[in-house]
């Protein structure tokens, strides 16, 4: 069995993850539980090395094409929220 000590500090950073005390009690040792498990499935037989499934089609690949964007004037003109020449949107991470 794989054993592996988890780090749920970092985990939930990087997860961008607000913990309760009762969370950070709970969690480890449920995760723990799921890395064992998933490490019990590398060991598992599964008998006969299976070949690998064709989707029964092939795929049709095509040229880029380079086509001409829209003017930064015209892109200004339709965006909510712009700062000078650029479009604002909201904050997606929050600063460290």
């Amino acid at each position: 069995m794989l054993s592996m000590k988890v780090d749920l500090e970092h985990l939930s950073r990087l997860a961008c993850l607000e913990l309760t005390e009762e969370e950070k009690d709970l969690l480890p040792a449920q995760m723990e539980k799921i890395i064992d498990w998933v490490g019990q499935l590398s060991s598992l037989a599964t008998g006969e090395e299976e070949e690998e499934a064709s989707p029964g089609f092939t795929l049709r690949l095509q040229e880029d094409e380079i086509q001409p964007s829209l003017p930064q004037a015209e892109v200004l003109v339709m965006a909510p929220d712009k700062q000078g020449d650029f479009v604002k949107v909201p904050r997606v991470l929050k600063e460290k």
